[in-house]
């Protein structure tokens, strides 16, 4: 039973954390945001922790059901300010690529050192455009 409860509150502040970054995104310019959001990283923490599997499955589980609201952003942003701490900056990349018609097709990802964490299943063949390392 306690495995269930800590399962719910993850899902819990991984979909709340999501939908905030989501609308904060579409009305903060990003700068901002990343300042901000460092600022509240030991909020995160108190309220999305847990082993480091545990939270990247909150936040991709979420993020699935959340389709059209988080996108591979935005998750990376949740990611980045869950798991991220002075010990353990992490890096926040994007990266382009062509689809087969011509179009740029962009993603998100976070990574420690050379492992990514969130987004990983997407970011092969991306060219990284910009990087930011954790904000502390």
């Amino acid at each position: 039973m306690k495995r269930r409860a800590s399962d719910a509150r993850l899902l819990i502040a991984a979909s709340f954390l999501q939908l905030l970054t989501a609308v904060a995104l579409r009305t903060v310019p990003l700068p901002v945001l990343r300042r901000k959001t460092a600022r509240l990283r030991h909020i995160t923490h108190i309220f999305l922790h847990g082993t480091d599997e545990r939270v990247i499955w909150a936040i991709e589980a979420v993020g699935r059901r959340l389709a059209g609201v988080s996108t591979c952003f935005v998750r990376a942003i949740v990611a980045e300010l869950a798991l991220a701490s002075p010990e353990r900056p992490l890096r926040l990349s994007i990266g382009v690529r062509r689809a087969p018609y011509g179009e740029l097709r962009a993603h998100a990802w976070v990574a420690d050192a050379d492992r990514i964490l969130v987004g990983g299943s997407g970011a092969e063949g991306f060219v990284p455009l910009v990087a930011w390392d954790s904000i502390f």
